[in-house]
């Protein structure tokens, strides 16, 4: 090989080497072997199937079986493997030298390029996908500069494109980033790999997914509001715990109730719950749960009668249907209420009815209050549904279990009747019909037996009627 060519042959970063007859290795350039990481003792000698995927040793032998005849094959395309393991793509060109019966082999990286003749056309595509994401996209650099962002993100910030252009991606507070969303990033610039993460965007109350992906000294990212399934992932494992709690002897009624509005309270920060149980008669409300409602005014509704115009709660427990009252300083139902309201900064108020699906009975109802003057939104009115049945479970599994409670205490005081008050009289019959003295039914003492006898029948008949009472109620219940 002349001085010239050995020069180009070495300095091109394009992958050049030289092939025998047989296909073993005889040479090899510097960019070839700086890309895959070999030697020329790694490869000097060796055929070059070898380092061929396994997929592509067939073909390839069928090349160099061609090469033969055809003299000459370009845009043949393998994939070779580097010393730590990876392939890479390579776009080949083979020419057979006759004069000394060589094959001269020239190639070009070809995993980065895309399979089409105009670039420009391909990228301007990308560029009008990536604009065109309802996912947010952005790019920033190792000095944490945005350096490119798809009218997704601008909408997800709430800035404006020159605000943002000349942000530091640090003081972008509107995404409410997280210490470990930094500490995720930072990993990124270090590590040159992939990863995702979740959080919740405080700043707007909402659920974000990062998809990061380290390039070049900048970090893309895909950045999805994940909110509404995140809220249903939230919502099942809390049902799933409360009813595994409701099942637990350990917990009463209020201190799993508890446990169910703290949970919401946390999936919902703006929302403050209560649940007032409504009696027997069906007349008052009196307090079960509320985990961040003031004691004072907890107290001040405790016991209040049910009605037309009594609040949300006692409207709608009298209504038996759900009552919206946006503004509590300005809604009639709350005219006479109000002033125990307002002093807390409580300004709207949700109340739900929870009806028995026995009966029409009113069990509790279900309030969500705020402390700002306003409207349901739809997923806020179908997590109240939702907790409406959960609560419909739990009291009447409440009830239930009290009344299990309550059939096995009088079986038991049917079961000590039984034992106790029913043998003592039997027994003292039976022992005075063995003094009755049948030979001589003239003997006084025959009179005196048949008046005890006659009493203890009296005092049987009472208990056999008290058992009666108690059979006759559990067959009622």
């Amino acid at each position: 090989m002349d001085a010239g060519l050995s020069f180009l042959f070495d300095h091109s970063t394009d992958f050049f080497c030289i092939l025998d007859r047989n296909g073993v290795v005889l040479h090899t350039n510097i960019a070839l072997r700086n890309t895959l990481g070999y030697t020329e003792e790694d490869i000097n000698g060796k055929k070059a199937n070898e380092f061929s995927h396994p997929a592509d040793i067939e073909r390839r032998a069928e090349v160099l079986s061609n090469i033969w005849v055809e003299k000459q094959i370009t845009g043949y395309e393998s994939r070779i493997r580097a010393k730590n393991g990876r392939y890479h793509n390579i776009k080949w060109s083979f020419s057979l030298n006759p004069n000394d019966g060589l094959i001269y082999v020239v190639g070009t990286p070809a995993a980065n390029k895309l399979n089409t003749a105009k670039q420009v056309d391909v990228a301007n595509n990308i560029q009008h996908i990536i604009q065109s994401f309802n996912e947010g996209f952005f790019i920033i650099d190792h000095n944490w500069q945005i350096t490119s962002f798809n009218p997704a993100f601008q909408a997800m910030t709430g800035l404006t494109t020159e605000a943002l252009k000349n942000i530091n991606f640090k003081q972008l507070h509107s995404l409410g980033i997280s210490p470990e969303v930094m500490a995720e990033l930072e990993v990124a610039f270090n590590s040159n790999s992939a990863s995702h993460i979740q959080y919740l965007n405080t700043y707007f109350g909402r659920w974000l997914r990062l998809n990061i992906y380290p390039y070049n000294g900048e970090v893309t990212v895909l950045i999805r509001d994940i909110t509404g399934t995140k809220i249903q992932q939230l919502i099942l494992a809390l049902e799933k715990n409360v009813l595994e709690l409701n099942a637990s002897a350990s917990y009463s009624l209020p201190q799993t109730i508890n446990q169910l509005l703290v949970g919401i309270e946390e999936i919902f920060p703006d929302m403050i719950c209560s649940v007032l149980e409504i009696d027997e008669a069906q007349e008052r409300v009196y307090h079960l749960s509320a985990p961040r409602l003031a004691t004072e005014y907890c107290n001040s509704i405790n016991g209040l009668a049910i009605g037309p115009k009594v609040g949300s709660c006692g409207t709608s427990a009298y209504h038996r249907a759900q009552v919206i009252v946006s503004d509590i300083e300005t809604d009639p139902l709350w005219d006479d209420y109000r002033q125990l309201a307002l002093p807390f900064g409580l300004k709207a108020c949700w109340s739900t009815p929870i009806i028995s699906s026995h009966s029409s009975q009113v069990l509790a109802t279900f309030a969500v209050y705020y402390t700002t003057a306003r409207e349901p939104k739809d997923d806020e009115l179908q997590m109240i549904e939702r907790t409406a049945n959960i609560l419909r479970v739990l009291i009447e599994n409440k009830k239930n279990q009290d009344h299990v409670k309550d059939q096995n205490l009088r079986l038991q005081e049917i079961a000590s009747i039984s034992s106790h008050e029913l043998r003592r009289p039997v027994a003292t019959i039976l022992g005075l019909i063995s003094l009755f003295d049948t030979k001589h039914l003239d003997n006084p003492l025959n009179r005196e037996i048949i008046n005890h006898l006659d009493i203890t029948g009296h005092e049987l008949d009472q208990v056999i009627h008290l058992i009666v009472e108690k059979t006759v109620y559990l067959k009622g219940e």
